[in-house]
């Protein structure tokens, strides 16, 4: 499956070739956005405000009143963004990240709960990433620098989403908090993303590699047609 995998990375169309040719790398800003685990500070410093109402100027509205010790408004300005029932995964997990960072923690059925995924694996001496969220959403970075970005509503990438978080939740007894966004040293990994934390499974089991596949080739089926 492994090899499966490496393959189908290295079959994505060269047209999505990104500029930046540090994309996907150890250190590249994009990928590590992908675990959306950044602290209130680093967030801010990777996203581009103009004052127009949004979660993210919400976040920053919050760390405002952190520097004038209105901690207890800070929270209840960051907890107004999850009031939103359309948000985004992502948005949401970062919210929770500036939250558990002010110490406020979820209940612990909604701490528990998979709201995305990320596997790495090995291809080309260095790492392809790829990310499914449970609202639909994905992203693809290759080692090359050629990237899949999918925002749209479908109902079939939907469903492989979930289907891609299911199986790494059915893996989940071998999960550890992950503590760096580094790249691993060896092997795949997947990484759940919760609302209580990144939790990752070193070389994680065929099922869960299966699942991504079957999204990558239906992200590349898009991407094609696009």
């Amino acid at each position: 499956m492994k090899r499966l995998l490496a393959l189908l990375f290295g079959l994505l169309p060269s047209a999505t070739q990104a500029e930046d040719p540090k994309l996907g790398s150890d250190a590249d800003p994009i990928r590590q956005m992908l675990f959306a685990s950044q602290s209130m500070k680093d967030l801010l410093a990777n996203v581009k405000l103009d004052g127009t109402p949004g979660p993210f100027q919400s976040i920053a509205n919050a760390s405002k009143l952190l520097e004038q010790d209105k901690k207890r408004e800070a929270v209840a300005t960051l907890r107004g963004i999850l009031n939103d029932k359309d948000i985004e995964t992502r948005t949401q997990l970062w919210t929770w990240s500036c939250l558990r960072e002010l110490g406020e923690k979820p209940d612990e059925r909604a701490g528990g709960e998979v709201l995305g995924v990320v596997i790495e694996v090995p291809s080309g001496g260095s790492y392809d990433t790829l990310a499914g969220y449970i609202d639909g959403t994905a992203r693809y970075l290759n080692y090359s620098g050629a990237a899949i970005f999918w925002d749209q509503k479908d109902a079939k990438i939907k469903a492989l989403c979930q289907a891609f978080v299911d199986s790494s939740v059915l893996a989940s007894a071998k999960a550890k908090p992950r503590k760096s966004l580094s790249l691993p040293k060896r092997g795949s990994q997947v990484t759940l993303l919760t609302r209580s934390g990144i939790y990752a499974i070193p070389n994680p089991p065929e099922s869960v590699e299966a699942s991504g596949a079957a999204l990558m080739i239906e992200l590349m089926k898009r991407s094609e047609k696009k």
